[in-house]
């Protein structure tokens, strides 16, 4: 179901856009690549000078290389615009640290760790936030999860709360009934 009606007229003015995909490797691994563009409707003033309507204030790419377990095991990163030129992509080489950072459980955390205030980009960590859910949806099927293990899935989010029906109907074993 799509949100209502506007209650009054308005027009655009900023758009951000986060286009993220997932691509099966030959070799057993998966690329999942992600990009982070914001365009004004409008000219806007940016450190240099006016950036015309249309063209991106910001435009970063990521691309995480992970394996069954949804460890990164490759992170590369690139800037194609900033509002600060070639200082936003300087730091992009940087996020090869990623490799060995396990998506799940405490991801963002690492990456606000590993990346917060100026040692990371701001757009580059919105992404890399993002491209965490994704990869986990992307490898759904493929993961391997130690069964002795409960599923990371459950207490992420409200339908799937140990205490709900969700959880007793598909994961049983995880079912703990509220007090």
């Amino acid at each position: 179901m799509p949100l209502p009606p506007p209650d009054c007229e308005r027009k655009p003015s900023h758009q951000r856009s986060i286009t993220i995909r997932a691509y099966a490797r030959t070799d057993g691994l998966w690329d999942i690549e992600g990009h982070l563009t914001d365009v004004w409707s409008e000219p806007i003033r940016k450190a240099n000078g006016m950036l015309p309507a249309g063209e991106p204030m910001h435009a970063m790419w990521l691309r995480f290389t992970v394996d069954r377990s949804a460890t990164i095991v490759a992170a590369q990163a690139a800037t194609d615009a900033g509002p600060y030129g070639d200082a936003c992509g300087a730091i992009a080489p940087d996020y090869a640290q990623l490799a060995g950072v396990r998506i799940g459980r405490g991801y963002r955390d690492a990456i606000r760790t590993m990346f917060g205030r100026t040692a990371g980009c701001t757009h580059i960590n919105e992404l890399a936030g993002a491209m965490g859910a994704a990869a986990m949806q992307a490898l759904w099927g493929e993961m391997t999860q130690n069964p002795e293990q409960k599923p990371f899935s459950i207490d992420g989010c409200h339908a799937l709360k140990s205490s709900g029906p969700q959880v007793a109907q598909f994961f049983p074993r995880w079912y703990r009934p509220e007090a």
